[in-house]
């Protein structure tokens, strides 16, 4: 039996609506809070509503949407008190990454990892900067791309969006150890300069607030 049409193009047009209001929530057009109706975002992309019912459902699993049942559907409020929690939850799926990643490296590549990962220091300074804004995100999908174990390059992927994006809370600032964070950094600077993959992973603990495992032993 062959599919129908509108079964066919169904898939698609989840798709196109999730990237869509992904896109829109991770740039800020959709502000945290924003109420999301299905009736209204299927006549303002140009689709039916079960498409865009798929659509919501899959970014709820992301953590940029969430649902109270008959109460309402909006984008995702950070929390404070889940600041913490989630900057560690990234932390130990990105150490993995970094860890499996760093000794492999072409020089190339390596180099301008340094280098970005200079950047975000010097991003740090500035007063409107955050965690998860543009300096940092790419320091992330860097080490996913060159990460030749799949499984977990897919997980880190998977979820690096909402996890950042639970990260731009208005009291950041104030709510985490930034000197402690940028410590850290400057650690992953250096092991990355000399390809140490276990110290690339033990700095990306630090940054990510993790308890280090090695620290105390004889």
């Amino acid at each position: 039996m062959f599919a129908s049409p509108d079964a066919v193009l169904r898939p698609r047009l989840r798709d196109q609506a999730r990237e869509r209001l992904r896109t829109e929530i991770m740039s800020g057009v959709l502000a945290p809070g924003t109420l999301l109706d299905d009736e209204q975002l299927a006549l303002r992309l140009r689709c039916s509503r079960t498409p865009v019912r798929e659509a919501l459902s899959d970014l709820g699993h992301l953590g940029l949407v969430e649902f109270r049942p008959n109460r309402y559907t909006r984008v995702t409020v950070p929390r404070r008190d889940e600041l913490v929690p989630t900057l560690q939850a990234l932390g130990l799926l990105f150490g993995g990454v970094v860890r499996t990643t760093i000794g492999d490296m072409e020089d190339r590549d390596r180099a301008a990892l340094f280098r970005r990962v200079g950047l975000v220091l010097d991003c740090m300074a500035m007063p409107t900067w955050q965690w998860g804004a543009d300096a940092i995100t790419p320091v992330y999908r860097t080490f996913i791309t060159a990460c030749d174990n799949p499984l977990l390059a897919s997980t880190l992927s998977g979820a690096l969006d909402g996890l950042t994006y639970r990260l731009r809370h208005d009291d950041i600032r104030a709510a985490l150890p930034w000197e402690h964070i940028r410590n850290g950094l400057v650690a992953l600077r250096v092991a990355i300069d000399c390809r140490d993959g276990r110290l690339a992973e033990r700095a990306t603990w630090t940054v990510h607030l993790l308890q280090d495992p090695d620290r105390g032993r004889a």
